[in-house]
């Protein structure tokens, strides 16, 4: 699963990775089989506009999309976040809306 997360916070991604540092293919465990990989950011030249931050989430058979929801959601609160998108479906700061979006994903993946 895709997502991508328009930032003007230049700490996030070491956050979200629980790292000081971050490279292409870092990747995070969330919960059991549940896996956040980091594909790379774009910095965009143009003065306001934020970067571009990409990563895949991966999941076993048995996800628990309230889980991964409240863990993105979690780090992601209170941050300089301009839009969460995932899947291709730009979705709001919010627990209930994050986890709707992955339950829907996951759903259709099956």
């Amino acid at each position: 699963m895709g997502i991508k997360i328009l930032t003007y916070d230049e700490q996030l991604v070491f956050d979200l990775l629980g790292k000081p540092s971050a490279s292409v293919g870092d990747r995070i465990e969330i919960a059991d089989q549940v896996r956040l990989i980091y594909n790379g950011s774009i910095k965009q030249k143009a003065i306001g506009l934020p970067e571009i931050v990409n990563f895949t989430l991966t999941y076993g058979s048995n996800v628990a999309a309230g889980v991964i929801a409240a863990w993105l959601y979690d780090r992601l609160k209170g941050r300089k976040v301009e839009k969460l998108i995932i899947e291709r479906t730009e979705v709001e700061i919010d627990e209930g809306q994050i986890r709707k979006v992955i339950e829907e994903q996951v759903e259709f993946e099956r």
